[in-house]
């Protein structure tokens, strides 16, 4: 099982190798920025010049199929939850912490801190899908069927009315002073901020974010200890900040928010 693990990983690699040369000899008139990252799961980048929609494109990744309808039905369970993860990554990225190529987090990473919170606020937003629905969203869920699962989550009601300035200052503060970086691993499969694995895999890491599904680290991209220091202060400098002005502005000026990329 795990040389043909090997053998798969080795041939998308060589699959994706192959459409990045593609992209930048024949398709240079219809999109931009073609990159091949090379990480444990490769992918090509590329941008629509057209729509300047940007894609990652990857191959053999089944993991990848079912976390996305895992996140599409957590962003259709409660009203809240696309326009925070929208602000929180557009934050992100203004304060250059949102770029796994370059040592920082993931957007996958940084949706997942995203439900976490929502998971562990006193009064949750979110519960742990996982855990509710395991028919619908359990691993062992054939591939072909897994489209179906949102269908089976009606809307979440939650007794939790805080607007979306209150749960962003507060998603701030929690990763600025509340979350123990050095002991806990965040889970939403578990709904809760668990202690980490003693396993080589979260080991000396400096962000432990669990997958929902293989129970890897999605934020083994920030590896440097400065990486994961700059991360930190952005978290707090901009709780600081927020909190004192009460202005989405102070942390993410409107040019930012709406610059396409």
């Amino acid at each position: 099982m795990r040389g043909r693990r090997v053998n798969q990983k080795t041939e998308a690699r060589h699959i994706l190798t192959l459409v990045h040369k593609h992209f930048c000899t024949r398709l240079s008139g219809y999109i931009e920025r073609p990159q091949l990252i090379r990480a444990k799961v490769p992918i090509v980048k590329f941008r629509d010049k057209v729509s300047c929609v940007e894609f990652d494109l990857n191959v053999n990744n089944i993991v990848g199929i079912r976390n996305t309808f895992l996140l599409r039905t957590y962003a259709y369970l409660e009203n809240r939850v696309r326009p925070l993860v929208l602000v929180i990554k557009k934050w992100a990225s203004h304060h250059e912490i949102n770029d796994a190529s370059r040592g920082t987090l993931s957007s996958y990473s940084l949706v997942l801190m995203v439900l976490h919170y929502l998971q562990t606020l006193p009064e949750p937003i979110l519960p742990s899908i996982q855990k509710i629905y395991p028919e619908s969203f359990s691993p062992a869920v054939q591939l072909h069927l897994v489209h179906q699962a949102p269908c089976n989550v009606p809307p979440y009601l939650s007794k939790n009315e805080s607007n979306l300035g209150d749960l962003l200052l507060g998603f701030l503060k929690y990763y600025a002073t509340e979350f123990d970086w050095n002991s806990q691993m965040i889970s939403v499969r578990e709904a809760k901020a668990i202690p980490r694995p003693d396993g080589i895999e979260w080991r000396n890491k400096y962000i432990c974010v669990e997958e929902p599904f293989d129970g890897t680290n999605t934020a083994r991209a920030v590896h440097e200890k400065q990486k994961f220091d700059m991360i930190k202060d952005q978290f707090l400098k901009s709780w600081h900040r927020l909190k004192n002005k009460r202005d989405l502005n102070s942390i993410l000026p409107l040019r930012a928010a709406i610059l396409k990329r």
